[in-house]
């Protein structure tokens, strides 16, 4: 066998809901019992498509990310990703309970950063927005810029 066919024989093809993927059969058998890894051993029987490439009918824009899991042993997604709740149940799917552990970190993250987010939001415009001032007991509201009070 020549050298050339050697490295072919190692490079898997993947139809992942009609997106296309390359990757190697060490990539897609890093996590020992994932979807994948069982895909690979034979395990798990797979359609192929006219091609010859494993069809596996999920969402092939977040295969990506799984994809990139796998190659790299940690999440990386674009800032400004939406879609982690998504990533999270095709982690779910495809057996990477590390991503999944990693995907609600993240999630936890927005949500503890939203939250404070939130409260500062309402804590400055309110500051901002209105001042009380007191006076002989009874309290006035004015905006931030007003130097004046009603009698």
């Amino acid at each position: 066998m020549s050298k050339y066919h050697a490295v072919s024989d190692r490079i898997v093809k993947l139809n992942v809901g009609g997106t296309f993927y390359s990757s190697t059969k060490t990539t897609l058998t890093k996590v020992t019992g994932s979807y994948l890894c069982r895909l690979m051993t034979g395990e798990v029987p797979c359609t192929r498509d006219e091609k010859g490439s494993y069809f596996i009918d999920r969402d092939g824009q977040v295969f990506r990310h799984i994809l990139n899991y796998l190659r790299s042993d940690r999440l990386t997604t674009p800032f400004g990703f939406r879609d982690l709740i998504l990533l999270k149940v095709e982690a779910d799917y495809y057996g990477l309970p590390g991503l999944v552990q990693e995907v609600e970190l993240a999630l936890n993250s927005r949500r503890r950063n939203r939250r404070r987010r939130q409260r500062k939001k309402t804590s400055q415009s309110a500051t901002e927005l209105h001042r009380v001032h007191e006076r002989n007991g009874d309290l006035y509201i004015s905006d931030e810029d007003s130097d004046w009070f009603y009698d």
